[in-house]
């Protein structure tokens, strides 16, 4: 019987993976899954850069589109979705999972942590605590006897992580270090040969690529489209504050010009290709190739991954 092949397609924002990912899956006879968790939603179309519908139409494209508002996804239920639409694609069809959304990618590869419901006196204890200096002191002080390893990571003005890591020592009787490792003793490898590759571009050349893609987005009705989100009430909907729409809502409730709007979407994406590359730079498995003139050489590397 076939085996299912799954080939993670990573990057920044303005990589040009998409594409990647749509040459290849067209070559490989493959289905492309979506992993942008912005992607997801219907109606956020030009500012999350979402492939237009001549491009869907080439491929199956999965995860795509698919979210209707005011609803919105977790990494949990990403991973739901994931492997729910795995099960219904054929075992001989290539997988390309393409995004720039690293937590969903991990999530996938390696399982998300339990989310383990904590007493509501609990909470309101510990949010109690943390309310004064003194409080949060006392709590990072508990935290660092009950768990020095884990407290070793967390800086002292982190209340929330503080926070949460003494309502499962509290609640538990456990520290994070050693929920953590039971959770790494139990998780099950990723199912299926799994090959990732990247386009990767010198920092300069991807911050043109950048300034021309929110040009391309601004000149396509991105303030349009943020325009009739409003007017139906989603000023508040999570995903709109994501990078190019949160810029547009400001620019929408005045005080800035177009130019400027253009100049702050600009900045505030080439800040979060800087995360993603970071993000995306922790795993070693990574194969990346040059994003200008790579193309060959990763089409043979997946060639040879999907060989029998």
């Amino acid at each position: 019987m076939a085996k299912r092949h799954v080939i993670f397609v990573v990057g920044s924002t303005a990589t040009g993976k998409s594409e990647w990912a749509l040459k290849l899956a067209q070559e490989f006879k493959g289905v492309i899954v979506n992993c942008d968790s912005v992607q997801l939603y219907k109606k956020l179309d030009i500012g999350s850069a979402k492939p237009s519908k001549e491009e869907q139409a080439l491929v199956p494209h999965y995860l795509l589109d698919y979210v209707n508002p005011p609803e919105e996804m977790t990494a949990g239920n990403y991973c739901r979705d994931f492997y729910a639409i795995l099960e219904s694609i054929p075992e001989e069809k290539p997988v390309f999972v393409v995004g720039g959304t690293g937590f969903y990618f991990m999530a996938i590869e390696k399982g998300m942590y339990p989310v383990i419901p904590v007493p509501a006196e609990i909470q309101a204890q510990v949010a109690l605590e943390l309310e004064t200096e003194e409080g949060a002191l006392r709590l990072h002080a508990e935290m660092m006897k009950a768990d020095p390893e884990y407290g070793a990571k967390i800086h002292l003005s982190d209340r929330y992580r503080i926070g949460r890591a003494i309502e499962l020592i509290r609640s538990q009787g456990k520290s994070v270090t050693q929920i953590q490792a039971e959770f790494e003793s139990q998780r099950k490898p990723f199912p299926f040969p799994l090959l990732k590759i990247g386009p990767s571009w010198d920092r300069e050349v991807l911050r043109e690529r950048i300034g021309q893609r929110v040009e391309k987005m601004l000149a396509a009705g991105l303030v349009n489209e943020v325009q009739g989100l409003l007017d139906e009430g989603l000023a508040s909907w999570a995903p709109m504050s994501s990078v190019g729409y949160k810029e547009t809502l400001e620019y929408l409730r005045g005080g800035m010009s177009l130019s400027q709007l253009q100049e702050q979407i600009t900045t505030n994406t080439h800040q979060l290709a800087k995360r993603q590359r970071t993000w995306f730079q922790r795993d070693k498995d990574i194969q990346w190739f040059d994003g200008a003139s790579g193309f060959a050489e990763a089409r043979t590397v997946v060639e040879k991954f999907l060989k029998p």
